[in-house]
């Protein structure tokens, strides 16, 4: 039987040095070549290339600090589901700072012929909506 192995704590530390390095790719690397980022008001990114993009964008909108937190991890055999919180820090061009905070859930799934990578993830703040 194949189980899942997250290092939630390594994967945090490589998200914060994504973000801060300004490195999509990097970042895009912790999903499955299948993966579905499901981010607030975007549509669905799905796949690698997809979601690298998506992080393209969000790092041009000023997106340049990220602190995860992981609060619990189910365990489920070859899937786990990680549940946590988020500090997002954001210097829109032209605009003044703006940290985020949040939450998430990450699926994460190991493969029989690869490493464990993220399958679904999806994220949304807690601020009250603009207007």
């Amino acid at each position: 039987m194949t189980t899942t192995r997250v290092d939630a704590q390594g994967l945090a530390l490589a998200f914060h040095d994504g973000v801060k390095n300004q490195d999509p790719a990097a970042l895009a690397s912790h999903y499955h070549e299948n993966a579905k980022l499901l981010p607030p008001n975007m549509p669905i990114c799905e796949g690698r290339a997809a979601i690298q993009a998506a992080f393209r964008l969000l790092m041009d909108a000023g997106v340049c600090s990220l602190d995860l937190e992981t609060v619990e991890i189910r365990d489920e055999g070859a899937v786990s589901i990680e549940y946590g919180r988020y500090t997002l820090g954001i210097e829109p061009p032209g605009a003044a700072p703006v940290t985020d905070t949040g939450k998430y859930i990450v699926v994460h799934e190991t493969r029989p012929d690869g490493p464990t990578k993220i399958l679904y993830d999806i994220f949304n703040s807690d601020l009250a909506p603009a207007g």
